[in-house]
């Protein structure tokens, strides 16, 4: 994290002045960067000298110089007034709706910078974290445009490392998202697209090999299968059918070349089932990059279905251990997500990941003792002492 930048995707503005329509632009924090699209953030108390003919698309002025009153009276911009801790870096992008709401869309500083294209999805996970909205294909449209605007605004010097696309469900946008993967890899062709998708829609072979082409051989999959047989897979995703069509899209990734991230989500409906799948994936989907095995967050439909789906990742530590050796034996790379160290066998220790986004990750009271903390993924930030993870978490001790 760059010094000064703060861990959030969304604030809202203490005060607006003259905003009355919604503004979208890149972060500037020096007057002399300002053009049409840009919007300049104020974050400590100087004297601010605009470039002659220069109109800032807008203003976001920290709380702690509200006394610069000139900015506050500015009678040319939108002014918005946020609370000091509310820090942004040069080059971020952001959007601020009417009512003030500020949603950070590229964080230059975050290594887990992620594009929402779509909240509809043709699942209806029983543990879903963010649960789909309705369809409604006029969303395509705006967000499609609003994810080239964003890749356009993204500086030369700010390109990440790889680059999230994702939903719900990003093949919903069709032709829209082979148009996104092919600005990204044409824009970026040293960033690798992770793209997170239940794989159903790539049971199309032309459409996976268009989209295998607009990478140009720069892309990862994240596709989830929660079990070895259709009852089960079908029953979690809650749409029959659903085996059958991403098991063809899993072999069609095979078919045009692009990497596999094969996600199984950790919960009561699956845990019974994983030795028996990961012997399966080992004997029939040996090609994949790598499997990853995932603690549940504690959101969304895992909250309101938390009788059908909660686990403590405790009670299978031993059912996750016997999964890693039987793939690690077919010499697949595994590695388990979401899980901190302490409530995982210690033989599973090296394939455990620091895989939640910084912005959602938080530790507990008594992690600040433990000697392993800073390389251990710690807790979903929306674990709470009702929607725990585990009752089990002790620190390691020196």
């Amino acid at each position: 994290m760059k010094p000064g930048d703060s861990l959030f995707l969304s604030a809202q503005a203490l005060q607006c002045i003259n905003h009355h329509h919604s503004l979208f632009g890149k972060i500037v924090v020096d007057p002399e960067q300002l053009s049409d699209d840009t919007i300049l953030f104020v974050d400590e108390a100087r004297a601010i000298n605009l470039p002659d003919g220069i109109v800032p698309h807008g203003i976001i002025l920290s709380q702690r110089v509200l006394h610069l009153k000139e900015l506050l009276e500015c009678n040319v911009c939108p002014v918005i007034t946020v609370k000091e801790d509310c820090v942004f870096t040069a080059g971020d992008i952001v959007s601020i709706s009417p009512k003030g709401r500020i949603q950070r869309e590229f964080r230059v500083a975050s290594q887990n910078n992620a594009l929402l294209v779509t909240e509809t999805c043709n699942n209806l996970c029983i543990m879903c974290p963010q649960p789909p909205k309705p369809e409604d294909k006029s969303t395509y449209v705006q967000a499609e445009a609003k994810i080239q605007r964003i890749i356009s605004l993204i500086d030369e010097r700010d390109i990440p490392l790889s680059l999230c696309i994702t939903g719900g469900e990003p093949t919903m946008l069709r032709e829209g998202l082979i148009r996104l993967v092919g600005g990204i890899a044409e824009k970026m062709p040293e960033t690798l697209i992770h793209l997170l998708s239940n794989g159903r829609y790539l049971y199309y072979e032309n459409y996976t090999a268009r989209l295998a082409a607009a990478a140009k051989g720069n892309m990862l999959i994240g596709i989830p299968l929660f079990a070895h047989v259709s009852d089960i897979h079908d029953y979690v995703v809650q749409s029959k059918g659903a085996f059958e069509q991403t098991m063809a899209g899993l072999l069609n990734c095979y078919k045009y070349g692009i990497p596999v991230e094969l996600r199984v989500v950790l919960n009561k409906a699956t845990v019974p089932h994983l030795l028996a799948l990961s012997q399966f994936i080992a004997k029939n989907l040996f090609f994949v990059k790598h499997v990853a095995l995932m603690g549940m967050e504690n959101m969304g439909f895992a909250k309101l279905n938390r009788a059908e789906v909660f686990i403590d990742p405790w009670d299978y530590r031993d059912v996750l251990s016997a999964a890693v050796r039987t793939l690690k034996l077919y010499d697949i790379d595994t590695r388990i997500f979401n899980l901190p160290l302490c409530i995982v066998n210690s033989d599973a220790h090296e394939f455990c990941a620091q895989s939640i986004s910084d912005f959602k990750r938080i530790y507990y009271d008594a992690c600040r003792e433990c000697v392993k903390q800073e390389v251990c993924c710690g807790f979903f930030s929306s674990s709470t002492d009702k929607y725990y993870l585990t009752q089990h978490a002790t620190p390691y001790l020196a």
